[in-house]
C-alpha cells in the first residue's frame, strides 16, 4: 500500500512542478513582451506606450475622435506627458478672412493653437477640454478677428498627447463646436505623472 501512496504522491508533485514551470514561462513572457513593448515606442509606434481615456473611451492608437466642449481626458503614463492641439491639414481647404485680408486654413496647419483652447486640469488629475467657436479659436491663434464663411464638417484639429518617445495624433471636427463663452489661456507644459499641471 505504500508504494501505491508514494506513486500517488510522486505524480501529484509532478503536476505542481508542470504547472508552475507553465506560470513561470507566462510570467517570463509577460515581462519580456512589456519590455519589448515599451523600449520599441510601442512596436514602433504603432501602439503608444501610455494609457489615454478620451471622455471614458480608452484609445491606443491614432485615430479619429469626437471632442465636445468639456471632454476629459485622462492618462496613464509612466513618463510627463504633454496634450497640445495643432492645426490638421485640411481634407478641403478654406478660407479664413481677417481684417488683415484673406488666407487659406493650409497656411496656418501644422501650427500649434493649443493657447487658443482652454485646458485645465482637475485635483484627480483630468485634463477637461473647453473651447469656443471656431472664429473665436482662430481669432486668438491669429491674434485678430477672424471669420469663415462655414464651419468645416471635417477634422481641421489634432489633439496631439505625448509621453517619453511616445506620441497619439487624435484629430477630431469642429462639428461639436457650440457658440459660447471663450477663455484665452496660456501655454500649457504638463509635469510629472503624478498629475501636477504647470501654466
Amino acid at each position: 500500500m505504500e508504494k501505491r501512496k508514494s506513486s500517488s504522491d510522486s505524480t501529484a508533485a509532478t503536476i505542481i512542478k508542470v504547472v508552475l514551470l507553465i506560470l513561470a514561462v507566462i510570467i517570463i513572457l509577460a515581462i519580456v513582451i512589456f519590455v519589448a513593448f515599451y523600449f520599441s515606442n510601442g512596436f514602433g509606434g504603432t501602439y503608444s506606450t501610455f494609457i489615454v481615456k478620451v471622455n471614458g473611451e480608452s484609445i491606443a492608437k491614432n485615430r479619429d475622435i469626437s471632442l465636445p466642449r468639456g471632454s476629459a481626458v485622462e492618462f496613464i503614463s509612466f513618463s510627463d506627458y504633454s496634450v497640445t492641439v495643432t492645426a490638421a491639414e485640411p481634407e478641403i481647404d478654406f478660407e479664413i478672412i481677417t481684417d488683415a485680408g484673406i488666407m487659406r486654413y493650409s497656411d496656418i496647419a501644422g501650427e500649434d493653437l493649443t493657447s487658443a483652447f482652454e485646458i485645465t486640469q482637475t485635483d484627480g488629475g483630468v485634463i477637461v477640454i473647453e473651447y469656443g467657436t471656431i472664429d473665436e479659436i482662430l481669432s486668438a491663434h491669429l491674434g485678430r478677428e477672424a471669420t469663415v464663411s462655414a464651419t468645416p464638417e471635417f477634422n481641421i484639429f489634432n489633439l496631439v498627447i505625448t509621453s517619453g518617445n511616445s506620441s497619439l495624433t487624435l484629430p477630431f471636427s469642429p462639428g461639436n463646436f457650440t457658440d459660447g463663452t471663450f477663455i484665452p489661456v496660456y501655454d500649457v507644459q504638463l509635469g510629472p505623472s503624478n498629475g501636477s499641471l504647470i501654466i
